[in-house]
């Protein structure tokens, strides 16, 4: 019996929280405020907990991946983004104005270990993953340099990269469900 494959469940989840986190970002609620925070908190909360589980699965070898190999570097990214969404839950539930320094941090923090996946991915020919990471290292900077520098211009580009995120996360969702049901030519 053949087991699901995990990852487009986490690649859609990790699409759809990114267009509410980037619309937070971009100024479409308004500013930073209590009730704004609450709302992207629990999305943020609740992707990581999502998150969390595939990457459970993809190290336990619930995927369809080619190689072992694969499937741990999934695994590893699904952790990673996991711990990031719920360290971000975190920090907006407790969101204070004028206090920015703990999500500038994690910006960064994402900002530079997304390089790493980025390099990684580049290595296993993964295209559409380094086109996303690509996105997201340039997205968190952006979001880094507004947070912490006040650079007003830099949440509004990271917003609307963020909600860029959503697309390419859809792509590669979709496109991993129709590789394990399309016909393979013989």
């Amino acid at each position: 019996m053949k087991n699901a494959n995990p990852a487009p469940l986490g690649v859609f989840t990790f699409g759809l929280s990114s267009l509410v986190v980037g619309a937070l970002f971009a100024g479409w609620f308004g500013s930073f405020n209590a009730g704004n925070m609450m709302g992207a908190a629990v999305t943020a909360l609740s992707t990581g907990v999502i998150l969390q589980i595939v990457n459970f699965l993809m190290i336990r070898g619930n995927a369809l991946a080619d190689s072992a190999g694969f499937s741990m570097w999934g695994g590893a990214v699904f952790g990673y983004f996991g711990q990031v969404w719920i360290v971000l839950g975190l920090i907006l539930l407790n969101w204070k104005t004028g206090v920015g320094g703990p999500l500038a941090f994690l910006l960064l923090y994402t900002c530079l270990f997304s390089v790493g996946y980025l390099i990684y991915s580049f290595k296993l020919k993964i295209w559409s993953f380094v086109v996303l990471f690509i996105d997201v290292v340039i997205a968190a900077f952006c979001g880094f340099l507004g947070v912490f520098y006040g650079w007003a211009e830099g949440n509004i580009i990271a917003g609307y990269l963020f909600m860029l995120l959503m697309p390419l996360a859809l792509y590669i969702a979709f496109k991993e469900q129709l590789v394990e049901v399309w016909p393979k030519p013989s």
